[in-house]
């Protein structure tokens, strides 16, 4: 088999794998992979800066059923936190795929709505945070982390490197 059969593969089934992981009862609709295209506002790099600590996300365009992210929290000392990000589709499912430092065990947030200017995901089942949200905004766009019930919130107010 050739590597890029065998690269395709290992990527499929580890989609299928972290979607599978979805809590039943956590999707309130069947999506169709298709609406991962109203998510292209998202590509590109962005930053948010606070106190000296940058926040860097950047997502690849969509190829395939994924959008690929990471994110990257630093100072001029050190890195201070970093992520391996995804929004996949597989099985009627959206969702956003955190592994959190890398972990090898990925946290699996469903979207539960999505607009030209919005998408959300939510975990209830999940420490912190539950709900994951992205704006479009007229500058960048602005991720917000919360519990179900809003407190707890952060936000990140990216703007376009």
């Amino acid at each position: 088999m050739s590597k890029t059969v065998i690269t395709v593969a290992r990527t499929a089934l580890v989609a299928f794998l972290c979607l599978s992981a979805v809590p039943q009862g956590l999707v309130t609709r069947r999506w169709d992979a298709a609406e991962l295209k109203q998510l292209a506002w998202m590509s590109g790099t962005w930053a948010f800066e606070e106190n000296g600590v940058v926040t860097e996300e950047h997502w690849r365009p969509l190829q395939g059923t994924t959008l690929l992210g990471t994110s990257h929290t630093y100072d001029e000392k050190k890195t201070r936190f970093f992520e391996f990000l995804r929004v996949s589709a597989a099985k009627d499912t959206i969702a956003y795929i955190a592994q959190p430092g890398g972990a090898p065990t990925p946290t699996v947030f469903p979207m539960v709505s999505l607009t030209e200017q919005e998408v959300v995901f939510e975990n209830p089942e999940h420490d912190h945070p539950q709900r994951i949200r992205y704006s479009k905004t007229e500058r960048g766009m602005t991720a917000t982390v919360s519990m179900l019930d809003g407190t707890r919130s952060q936000s990140f107010v990216f703007e376009r490197r």
